[in-house]
């Protein structure tokens, strides 16, 4: 399975006509559990990207940002034998 973690909102102030995309979190953690068992933990890249070898059934993918802030963005997610399942967690930024 692959994925990408984000961080929104990413400007202090939104305004039409003005694009503020969610920005990428490198080395946001990123962990795979099937109920309370953790089965794998990745760090994302520069861009933000992560990649986890994981058996065909479902999982919870949970990206945490590192840092002072922490926070976290989860998702459920169902591995097919012979699919690439993915997933983009977008993680609070704080920006408020």
């Amino acid at each position: 399975m692959s994925g990408v973690v984000l961080s929104a909102p990413s400007c202090p102030v939104e305004r039409a006509g003005t694009p503020c995309p969610p920005r990428p979190v490198p080395g946001a953690e990123v962990t795979a559990a099937r109920g309370a068992d953790t089965v794998a933990r990745v760090h994302a890249d520069t861009a933000g990207r992560f990649t986890i070898s994981l058996r065909p059934g479902g999982y919870t993918i949970t990206a945490r940002m590192v840092g002072v802030i922490g926070t976290t963005a989860s998702a459920d997610v169902t591995v097919t034998a012979g699919a690439v399942a993915t997933v983009t967690l977008t993680v609070d930024s704080g920006i408020r």
